[in-house]
C-alpha cells in the first residue's frame, strides 16, 4: 500500500492522462481518495490484528493522524527532492481524507466488519484450543 502512495505522490503523471490537468481541483480529490483508502486499509489491518478483542479508539485516531502526517512528509519530500511546488491544500485534502476514513470506519463499518471477521476466524487454527471439549 505504501508503494502505491509513493508512486502516486512522486510520479509526475501517474495515470498517463494529460487531459486530467485541465480539470480543476482533481488533484485534491486524488489526494483525498488516496489517503482515505490508505487510512482505511491501515485501520482494517489493525482491527483484524486485534481480534477477538476490540480495537481502541485512540489507536485508530493515531493511525488517522499518522497517515495525515505521512501526507505532510510526502509533500516536503517532493519539494526538496524533486523541486515541485509545495501545496498545503494537498496536505489538507489528504488529512481530511484520513480523518473521514476514521469516522467512516468507526461510525459505520466497525460492527459489521467485526461481526463478519469474528465469525470467520472462530474456525481458525489459532482459536481451536479455546473450543476443545474435555
Amino acid at each position: 500500500m505504501l508503494l502505491a502512495v509513493f508512486y502516486f505522490t512522486f510520479a509526475r503523471n501517474p495515470l498517463g492522462l494529460n487531459a486530467l490537468h485541465s480539470i480543476p481541483y482533481l488533484k485534491y480529490l486524488g489526494h483525498f481518495l488516496l489517503y482515505f483508502t490508505v487510512c482505511l486499509v491501515f485501520i482494517f489491518d489493525y482491527a483484524k490484528a486485534r481480534l477477538p478483542h476490540h480495537s481502541k479508539i485512540n489507536q485508530e485516531i493515531g493511525i488517522a493522524v499518522a497517515t495525515g502526517v505521512l501526507s505532510l512528509i510526502m509533500e516536503i519530500a517532493k519539494m526538496h527532492r524533486f523541486g515541485f511546488n509545495y501545496d498545503l491544500n494537498n496536505v489538507y485534502a489528504a488529512s481530511f481524507g484520513s480523518l473521514l476514513a476514521f469516522a467512516f470506519y468507526h461510525f459505520w463499518l466497525l460492527h459489521p466488519f467485526r461481526h463478519y471477521l469474528y465469525h470467520s476466524i472462530q474456525h481458525h487454527w489459532r482459536y481451536q484450543h479455546r473450543r476443545k471439549k474435555k
